[in-house]
């Protein structure tokens, strides 16, 4: 019974889908979301922002979470939560959908015949949906007819690479034409080149920060406490000042782990706080095979690899697009002592770890445009009807 409820449900939703390929469209409307409707933040946030600044495209904001909602309207921008009228409406009327992670992000039940305009999440170093093996049977009977239906009503999907050495591999990860490859770069780092810095999370501090990626979609626990010899980096920190802030991937969230014994180690994973500043304010980043080290590039700085798990992690949890030692302008530490020298190394000596070959790597994975602001680049395209306008 419950088999035969889901897939009336189902079917419901896909012919809701194919009526809204019926609404008239307005190319001055703009829905975001980013993933699956539970945060504010990546891409499709710093868009929305440079948006909703300007006066010629209408951006809106649609949210599962009510505090979100009054957050961005306590900013002075649009937002409605998921499921309402109001949200339905907009999404209803909306030319452009902006998401960061996949449809999921916004009620893609409402966007039939709009353009859906994937920013993404970062630049793919692992291999990401239709070339993740690991994630499920793409080509499956019962895959491959869903993707065909779904293709109809939301086929008007654009996906925005940082270098035409990505054009390719978008186009076989999302199964996509080149020509619904855009390229051009990563919004979310926009506010790297401000004038105006966006206010720190930790005034005053020196931030050494620790962005690993999710192991199995969070399914693997990341275990701090059996990596890190918390006692030893937390009595070197408080004799040099310094803070290690642990910002974990979004897919560990609900993961605890008392650090309260030691104060100059702050897990951040629960925190709303916005990456891309602590990305700002932080001394060195200190991650694995997160892609968040291609966003660093773009500043300069030291960067550590702790991969103490590497073999594992290719064999059980993803594959990547290239040799990780070519592509990863650092030391690469596979146990703690010898991260914990290379940690000292930054705070004691200003060792720049990577620091040769990180303007090699920056431009593989950047365009020139990719290298500077792109928000505004991209909401002229769409006010220019750039997008999607050989496929209308």
């Amino acid at each position: 019974m419950t088999k035969i409820f889901k897939a009336i449900k189902v079917a419901c939703k896909y012919f809701v889908m194919f009526l809204t390929m019926l609404m008239p469209r307005d190319y001055r409307l703009c829905v975001c979301g980013a993933w699956l409707g539970e945060r504010f933040t990546d891409n499709s946030k710093q868009l929305f922002i440079e948006a909703s600044e300007r006066d010629d495209i209408r951006a809106v904001w649609i949210s599962k979470d009510i505090e979100i909602v009054e957050q961005i309207r306590n900013l002075g921008y649009e937002a409605y939560l998921w499921g309402t009228k109001k949200a339905i409406w907009t999404q209803l009327r909306a030319k452009y959908a902006v998401i960061s992670n996949g449809i999921s992000d916004l009620e893609h039940t409402f966007l039939g015949n709009a353009i859906i305009i994937d920013l993404w999440h970062g630049v793919p170093l692992k291999k990401v949906c239709y070339d993740n093996k690991y994630e499920k049977n793409w080509d499956s009977p019962k895959q491959k007819l869903r993707d065909s239906l779904i293709y109809i009503p939301l086929g008007k999907m654009y996906f925005v690479a940082t270098s035409e050495m990505f054009v390719p591999i978008y186009q076989s990860a999302f199964r996509r034409k080149k020509s619904q490859i855009i390229c051009l770069g990563q919004p979310r780092n926009d506010i790297f080149f401000g004038e105006k810095k966006p206010e720190p999370y930790f005034p005053g501090k020196n931030i050494i920060l620790y962005c690993p990626t999710h192991r199995n979609e969070g399914k693997e626990q990341i275990r701090i406490n059996e990596l890190f010899d918390l006692e030893r980096l937390e009595n070197y920190l408080s004799e040099k000042d310094y803070y290690f802030v642990i910002k974990k991937h979004f897919y560990h969230r609900e993961e605890t782990e008392n650090l309260d014994k030691y104060p100059h180690i702050i897990d951040a994973t629960m925190e709303d706080m916005d990456t891309q500043i602590l990305i700002i304010e932080s001394k060195a980043l200190i991650t694995d095979y997160s892609s968040i080290y291609i966003d660093y590039l773009l500043l300069d700085k030291p960067l550590l690899f702790y991969c103490y798990d590497y073999e594992h992690y290719l064999e059980n949890d993803r594959e990547m697009y290239f040799d990780y030692e070519d592509v990863t302008p650092g030391n690469k530490a596979k146990n703690f002592d010898e991260l914990f020298k290379q940690i000292c190394g930054v705070i004691e000596n200003g060792d720049d770890y990577g620091r040769e070959e990180r303007e090699k790597v920056k431009n593989m994975f950047y365009c020139k445009k990719g290298q500077g602001p792109v928000g505004n680049i991209l909401i002229d395209m769409m006010v220019k009807r750039e997008i999607g306008k050989n496929n209308d």
